[in-house]
């Protein structure tokens, strides 16, 4: 079944209605003047008039007055990678005197009396489920806590708050429309060691022809991170700063290489699902995995990686700024923001460019991106095929990670990618990321199926086992 796109939140209704309270007084004002007429008691009539009167006058204070709140939601931290907590702070504060229920608290032998209201708090399922508070009015915070299960950009909100007059008799519901963003950056995987040294490349790549050894004039340290080869270890400096510090050549020794994460919708068809507010498949998905996995791991071996979209422009960082002037290069100290503004990336509907004014090969041609090329992207049509060969004609060589969703039929465009002389590795979206990874030198088919429905190993167990049982007693 395909999800549709979320829609908006149907209004509230913000008229003021009686609480089960103020209805119990109403039938019993009722009830008293009924036997006020009957036994002709006036002061059954003015108990009567006491109990009706209050929700009534409520009510019109309650229209009057229109009691109003100022809600402030807070998030820390604003981005966070899949499968990390959240903190969400709501504080609200009273704009009015009036519609806001008092509370007694009794702390030992003294009494604090403080209003609070009733927040009904919206979450996007990824997030967690909505949540129910009574907040104090007084600006004291109230947390939950989100666990994000896929990466995107999360609205916080609307959320749905409750007033009541101080008898609690009449309440009404406020829709305060305010939004926060959380912003979740996918989760880089470790990969193989190994393939630091598998991108393809050969010895017509200017960058590595003229780079020197490692010296004491081109290394220098930096402090030690998870993933960092033990082989790397700068033991001198180490016992210098009292914390494990590792290598690092000068910057004009790395390797270069271009990777290209493909957009384009038409290259995405699968079912369409939503990374919170942001269009996208479960192969797209898995694509801007295996590209943060592959950002990570390269920078952090001494690599230069031109991150790139489809359209030549840079891959977003942790921030919104435009991409389009960006520079296009990450290095070991920026490649950590360009994984966190990963979290922006989202299918665009865009028909092919031109040859003639295809951004992605006046990039390339701009600023001579010949290196090594590796391309993750959907199920290409021949016609974007033959585009990424033109652009990247300079490249020393090329790779492409095609994510190919079900009928699993190999693509023209693999042909036409081959042909050109392209390493293809086909996988799909439950093919394990570093097994792609280590393939892209000589390219291959990982087409894995898709995961049994849960029971069915049990059962075909059951059967081999019902078998077995059969053969023994015969």
């Amino acid at each position: 079944m395909t999800k549709t796109a979320p829609t908006a939140e149907a209004r509230v209704d913000s008229r003021a209605k009686f609480t089960v309270r103020g209805w119990c007084f109403l039938v019993a004002a009722v009830v008293c003047l009924a036997a006020a007429t009957w036994l002709g008691r006036k002061d059954v009539l003015a108990l009567s008039l006491f109990l009706g009167m209050l929700p009534l006058f409520s009510s019109l204070a309650m229209w009057l007055i229109k009691p109003r709140v100022l809600l402030k939601r807070s998030v820390d931290p604003a981005l966070v990678t899949v499968g990390d907590a959240a903190s969400v702070a709501l504080r609200v504060r009273r704009r009015s005197q009036f519609g806001s229920r008092r509370r007694s608290e009794t702390s030992g032998s003294t009494t604090h009396d403080r209003a609070a209201v009733e927040v009904h708090e919206r979450v996007d399922p990824q997030l967690g489920k909505n949540q129910d508070f009574s907040v104090p009015v007084s600006g004291v915070p109230v947390e939950y806590t989100v666990r994000p299960r896929r990466r995107g950009m999360y609205e916080l909100g609307p959320a749905t708050v409750r007033v009541q007059d101080p008898f609690g008799v009449v309440t009404e519901l406020l829709d305060v429309a305010e939004r926060t963003t959380l912003q979740v950056a996918p989760d880089a995987e470790d990969l193989t060691e190994l393939g630091a040294s598998r991108v393809r490349e050969t010895g017509g790549d200017p960058s590595r022809r003229a780079m020197p050894q490692p010296g004491p004039d081109n290394v220098t340290t930096r402090e030690y991170r998870h993933g960092d080869p033990m082989r790397r270890v700068h033991w001198a400096a180490s016992a210098k700063h009292g914390e494990l510090m590792v290598r690092q050549e000068d910057p004009r020794t790395t390797r270069k290489a271009v990777l290209v994460l493909d957009m384009a919708q038409e290259h995405w068809p699968g079912e369409r699902v939503w990374a919170g507010i942001l269009p996208s498949t479960e192969e797209f998905e898995w694509g801007v995995r295996a590209t943060a996995s592959a950002l990570d791991h390269l920078t952090r071996r001494e690599t230069v990686v031109f991150a790139l979209d489809d359209q030549g422009r840079a891959l977003p960082h942790g921030d919104l700024e435009s991409t389009d002037q960006r520079d296009t290069s990450v290095t070991d100290n920026t490649a950590l923001e360009v994984v966190h503004g990963l979290a922006q990336a989202a299918l665009v509907s865009r028909p092919e460019p031109d040859a003639a004014t295809d951004p992605l090969t006046a990039r390339f041609d701009r600023e001579a991106l010949t290196h090594p090329l590796l391309l993750i992207t959907g199920k290409l049509s021949a016609e974007a095929a033959r585009r990424y060969v033109t652009a990247a004609k300079g490249n020393v060589a090329g790779s492409v990670i095609m994510v190919l969703d079900p009928p699993l039929a190999r693509p023209e465009s693999a042909d036409i990618l081959e042909t050109s002389g392209w390493s293809v590795v086909l996988v799909t979206r439950w093919t394990d990321i570093d097994a792609a990874w280590t393939s892209i030198l000589d390219g291959a088919t990982l087409l894995d199926p898709p995961p049994a429905p849960p029971g069915v190993e049990q059962l075909n167990m059951d059967h081999v086992m019902g078998h077995f049982r059969s053969r023994t007693t015969a």
